[in-house]
């Protein structure tokens, strides 16, 4: 064997993927795919050209890359596949041939989930974030123990708090429910039943927070109100300034302001006591003669 023996370089990007994924014992991510390719520096005898075409592929290349590769296993029908779990790729025996590599290895049947725990995780999956109370108002039962057991299975977990009155735990589906149901993303959840349709845990967030919210708002209409009505208060009781910095005096109350509308005809006998004064008839008149 000749040792100077120029290695070829691989026919095609979509060789090079194939390798990769093969060779990877973790899912590797279209990112992580590009980034391996590009990682890579021509040596002496290289078609400087060719590698310079591995070395500036793009994303949609790599994209590329991978769904050919996933075709031409197809095609082959070599008995495994490539397999998409939270947006990583991997390549997987197909599940047709599970049970002879399980009798090869000597692997008892995976343990199956009950149907109580089933239906708890479809009601998470479509309804997440979600808190425990929801998902038993849903299924009309006790949900504690089917939580605890998808928290040990690592196909839920803790994803915040709720603003809702105690603040209780919300949860959420994680990255290993995706793999072990080998779908891509969770939008895959609705094509699975059109019927079903994923909430959007956007739109979920804001109803945790929409309580408080209103709440938020009611107490700043309140006291928008009474510093409203402070305000006029204030400014009927405070005196008007004048220009030359005086002040004008607030009008008397009602009950203090009179105004004389006795007719004339019932004012004779007032009159008549004035004359009497005059003619020296009244107390004070009197005094004024004795003295003289």
């Amino acid at each position: 064997m000749n040792e100077n023996a120029r290695i070829p370089p691989p026919g095609s990007l979509q060789e090079i993927v194939g390798a990769l994924l093969f060779a990877s014992e973790t899912p590797l991510t279209a990112a992580e795919l590009r980034n391996a390719v590009r990682a890579v520096e021509p040596e002496e005898g290289d078609d400087k050209e060719v590698m310079e075409v591995y070395r500036t592929c793009t994303s949609k290349e790599i994209e590329s890359a991978i769904r050919g590769f996933g075709k031409a296993l197809e095609v082959a029908r070599a008995g495994f596949a490539l397999a998409c779990a939270a947006g990583a790729y991997r390549i997987q025996t197909v599940p047709s041939c599970g049970r002879y590599v399980r009798a090869m290895l000597k692997m008892d049947r995976p343990s199956r989930l009950g149907r109580a725990s089933l239906e708890t995780l479809a009601i998470i999956a479509y309804r997440q974030p979600i808190t425990k109370s929801e998902v038993e108002d849903i299924r009309g039962v006790d949900v504690s123990a089917n939580i605890k057991t998808l928290l040990e299975l690592q196909l839920i977990r803790l994803t915040g708090r709720s603003e809702l009155p105690g603040h209780p735990f919300l949860y959420g589906t994680t990255p290993a429910f995706l793999e072990h149901f080998g779908l891509a993303s969770l939008q895959q959840l609705n094509e699975l039943d059109p019927t079903l349709q994923r909430s959007n845990p956007r739109l979920k967030a804001e109803q945790y927070r929409k309580p408080v919210k209103l709440e938020l708002e009611e107490a700043a209409e309140t006291a928008a109100r009474a510093e409203a009505a402070e305000a006029a208060g204030k400014d009927a009781a405070e005196p008007e300034v004048k220009p030359d910095g005086g002040t004008t005096p607030p009008p008397p109350a009602e009950d203090d302001f009179f105004i004389d509308d006795t007719p004339e005809e019932f004012d004779d006998d007032d009159d008549d006591e004035e004359e009497d004064d005059e003619d020296g008839d009244g107390e004070n008149g009197g005094n004024d003669e004795t003295d003289e």
